[in-house]
């Protein structure tokens, strides 16, 4: 994929962030908050607007505390390219080149904040069990043709937040984990 750093987009904070070649200096936690409260999950298919970052913030409750920063910010390239549906990603060559594209943003956010190259089992695991969570309070009982991996039922309450609020806990969260790793 060739490489064209006049491929950036204008942030909520008015950064530029270039997206085939991020820098650290351009990941915003306010920036990542804030789009991730504007983009729904399920590629908007559910009862009510259920943000990423509702579901970034209830994800960083499932995992043990020294994995909770991890879970939280999982996520957080979707704030610079959007998601693309599981299938989509999984199953189709716009999927591959998706993913290269997001594990470069991924890599430059990992290192600006101290997390893990790779995503943890346990963040990944917490990942799944609040998909199929998710998929139950949000959803029509269609069965899906694939499973996602491993995870196991998780007890969870999923309500509507606007999406204000749901920028407000995310960001509060953000700042009790970041103090108590600092």
């Amino acid at each position: 994929m060739k490489l064209d750093s006049g491929a950036t987009i204008e942030t909520y904070t008015g950064l530029q962030f270039h997206i085939l070649e991020p820098r650290p200096e351009e990941v915003n936690i306010i920036d990542i908050a804030h789009a991730l409260s504007m983009q729904c999950r399920f590629t908007g298919h559910t009862k009510f607007h259920y943000s990423v970052a509702q579901h970034s913030f209830l994800a960083s409750f499932l995992v043990p505390p020294q994995f909770q920063l991890e879970a939280l910010l999982h996520d957080t390239s979707e704030a610079y390219i959007g998601d693309m549906s599981r299938p989509l990603k999984h199953f189709s060559e716009c999927g591959r080149l998706y993913l290269e594209i997001e594990a470069k943003i991924e890599a430059v956010i990992k290192k600006k904040f101290g997390l893990p190259p790779t995503m943890s089992p346990e963040v990944k695991e917490a990942d799944n069990s609040l998909l199929y969570a998710e998929k139950t309070a949000l959803m029509k009982s269609c069965d899906w043709a694939d499973s996602w991996g491993a995870h196991k039922e998780v007890d969870v309450e999923i309500n509507y937040w606007d999406v204000k609020y749901a920028e407000f806990q995310f960001m509060q969260r953000y700042e009790q984990l970041w103090v108590i790793l600092t």
